[in-house]
């Protein structure tokens, strides 16, 4: 099978199954932006003025890190029950003369669409609202401060290593999912184990609201 025709599967089983994955995807853009947001603040030149500014530092510091552990068991939570929802399609697959590394290369070409349309979209919506959080930092604080646009290298090298990171292990994941189950087990699959929540969009949007109340 030709490498085109897995990419063109994977795209069409993305768009299937547009309205398992749009939670999902929303919540990877808000943990997305609201890490590379607290990194922003956290290496920003433009707190430095301030007298407590070491001390505000880590303080944003384990803001990052508590942000960063909630994402990764969130997203890989959640990324769970989307892999359990679809084994039966997948076990569809295997009856169709599919092999099993058919089927981990399509569901490894929608991990790395997914996750890279996150990265995407989460670091541009982080750097939109930077300038927006910074001025709400501000005015929390008190500071008469000007300040300008500024996008720190660190902040987004920070914000790809985490997710990378979660997101490579999502796929190392799913791909072992395929290979573990039989056929008839991952026909099976859409019927046992776990049961995807009936509030998966308000779980998704209660996520986004701690994130940023944290």
């Amino acid at each position: 099978m030709k490498g085109s025709f897995y990419v063109r599967l994977a795209l069409n089983n993305l768009r299937k199954n547009a309205k398992a994955y749009l939670p999902y995807l929303l919540t990877c853009f808000g943990t997305i932006a609201m890490f590379y947001n607290m990194c922003f603040l956290m290496l920003t030149r433009d707190i430095g003025p301030l007298s407590n500014s070491v001390s505000l530092r880590q303080i944003l510091m384990f803001g990052a890190v508590i942000i960063g552990i909630f994402s990764a068991i969130f997203l890989l939570y959640t990324n769970s029950f989307l892999v359990k929802r679809r084994q039966k399609e997948f076990g569809l697959f295997n009856i169709l003369g599919m092999e099993k590394r058919h089927v981990a290369r399509i569901m490894a070409l929608e991990t790395l669409f997914t996750s890279a349309v996150s990265l995407v979209i989460g670091i541009l919506t982080g750097i939109l609202l930077s300038k927006l959080m910074l001025l709400l930092l501000f005015k929390i604080l008190s500071a008469n401060i000007t300040f300008g646009f500024e996008i720190p290298g660190g902040a987004i090298r920070n914000t790809l290593c985490l997710f990378g990171i979660i997101f490579g292990l999502t796929l190392i994941y799913n791909i072992a999912q395929v290979y573990r189950a039989k056929p008839v087990e991952l026909l099976r699959g859409g019927l046992v184990g776990e049961k995807e929540p009936r509030t998966k969009w308000v779980l998704a949007v209660i996520g986004i609201l701690c994130l940023g109340a944290g």
